[in-house]
């Protein structure tokens, strides 16, 4: 018999190339392949963190500064003036280490010297410290807040309704929704059928204990029974394999760097108080409801968008140097986004979607009903109003243009495309649908040869493509660190000017 349910005398053949693998090989495979791209993320976060903390050190030294001015005017003592002084002494010594660090950097030729300088940097990186504490407690609030609300405005937002029994083919979900859990050793989800004619599904929640499966009624009456079950099979994998925890981490990371840069607009743009006061009670309140999460998260993520840069006034004129600082920080970071984290956290998510279907062929056994499903919902799918701000949770992600993520520049498409998702069902024993595609399939020798003849040609434009790219990184990073040293020099000579006396 063949993985399928067909005997295998009569099941099609499938072409020689391809190579058959079981689903263990091919969640290892994608469990690895996640490990290494969440690595570069975390490096490229890291990164970004460090930038983020150059211009925003200063400023919370700036803030704390002001704070103890102001308790030493109202009475507070020498204690609070003295310590006011402090930051500015503090401020004036780390100006003169960076002056040092940017004058012997260039000049260090012996390791001793290189050795020197690097201790240099190492002692003026505590200035770095408040900004990194800072967005250390912001990101495990945010995080907190968005594993309380677990993605549930979606139930609302689709206005879906729970499942009926007495429904024959909702009767089939609830029944594959049943098995497949058990199957995966965890607790049914709840299961909600939205009312659209477009077909997909989607898992709201941050674990197996909340988690609710949201299906369009136009998936349930375009589907079998046993497709039925694997895309059930391939949501419940989505929810044992942890995909929500990790999609909530990266949200957190990306609304971090948002709220950061709330801060920075709230002398230049008022509609940056209200978004930063619904962010702070709907994170600080424990019983804030979803819906009001999601609306806060929203306002933090319009910091990013072109909208959010306000017309030039009162107050930009004033503080111009600072503005023109954030700004071009700002330019530097989309461009972050889009080089350096759209690939990566792209690929890790077309990662987790491949490890969601080898995981969905080991829970029903049927990679053909997998296969099948992903074939017969494709022309249909498309992502039912009221869950486009979530369209990446969805088993068909479909062309996305728009969305939460595209606001930080993650222009790459978050899904595999569907027929190397087929494909990769088929290694694992689903049945090739395309009749007569073996025989049809260019022979070994004809594709080495077309492989060759396409390097030949293309080999001059990938190598300018390759020079591009790189030029790219290299001028991404420059701007990024010409940034932050514009940042620490404004900052820290602001400091010692206004409390270094």
């Amino acid at each position: 018999m063949s993985l399928s349910g067909q005997p295998a005398s009569l099941a099609p053949a499938v072409a020689p190339a391809a190579r058959f693998v079981s689903f263990y090989t091919e969640q290892a495979r994608r469990r690895r392949e996640t490990w290494r791209l969440s690595l570069v993320c975390l490096l490229v976060a890291l990164a970004l963190g460090l930038m983020m903390s150059a211009l925003l050190g200063p400023l919370i030294l700036a803030i704390a500064g002001g704070a103890l001015k102001l308790a030493a005017a109202l009475g507070c003592g020498e204690t609070c003036g003295g310590a006011a002084r402090a930051i500015g002494q503090f401020a004036r010594s780390e100006l003169r280490l960076l002056l040092a660090i940017v004058e012997h950097g260039g000049k260090a030729a012996t390791l001793d010297a290189k050795l020197a300088v690097a201790r240099e940097v190492f002692a003026f990186a505590t200035v770095l410290v408040p900004a990194l504490v800072a967005a250390a407690l912001a990101w495990v609030a945010i995080r907190r807040s968005l594993a309380r609300a677990g993605m549930q405005e979606l139930v609302a937002a689709t206005r879906a309704r729970p499942a009926r029994r007495d429904d024959p083919k909702e009767r089939q979900l609830i029944n594959a929704a049943d098995a497949m859990a058990i199957a995966a050793g965890l607790l049914t989800p709840r299961v909600m059928v939205i009312e659209s004619d477009v077909a997909n599904a989607v898992v709201a929640g941050n674990s197996h204990e909340n988690a609710t499966l949201l299906v369009t009624r136009g998936l349930i009456d375009r589907l079998e029974r046993d497709q039925i079950e694997a895309v059930a099979a391939h949501c419940v994998a989505a929810i044992g394999n942890g995909d929500q925890r990790i999609m909530l981490s990266l949200l957190a990371t990306l609304l971090t760097i948002g709220l950061f840069h709330s801060i920075l607009d709230l002398p230049f743009r008022r509609t940056a108080w209200s978004a930063l006061g619904r962010f702070a009670r709907a994170t600080l309140d424990p019983r804030a409801s979803p819906a009001d999460v999601d609306a806060a998260s929203h306002g933090i993520e319009e910091a990013f968008s072109g909208d959010s840069i306000p017309e030039p006034g009162v107050s930009m004129m004033l503080l111009f140097p600072f503005r023109l600082v954030t700004l071009f920080h700002r330019l530097v970071l989309i461009m972050w986004c889009t080089t350096a984290v759209s690939w990566p956290l792209a690929l890790m998510w077309r990662a987790r979607r491949y490890l969601a279907d080898g995981t969905a062929v080991q829970l029903c056994r049927n990679p053909d009903a997998l296969a099948a499903a992903l074939a017969a919902a494709a022309p249909h799918a498309g992502i039912p109003a009221g869950g486009e701000r979530r369209d990446y949770l969805f088993v068909w992600g479909g062309r996305r243009r728009r969305g939460a993520f595209g606001r930080y520049g993650i222009t790459l498409e978050m899904y595999p495309p569907l027929e190397r998702r087929r494909k990769r069902l088929v290694a694992m024993g689903a049945v090739p649908r395309a009749a007569g595609a073996a025989a049809d399939r260019p022979s070994r020798w004809r594709r080495m040869i077309g492989i060759a003849l396409f390097a030949v040609i293309a080999a001059p434009f990938l190598f300018l493509g390759a020079c591009a790219a790189l030029a790219l990184a290299g001028l991404v990073i420059w701007l990024g660190l010409l940034t932050a040293l514009a940042s620490l020099l404004l900052g820290l000579g602001f400091l010692a000017l206004v409390f270094g006396r």
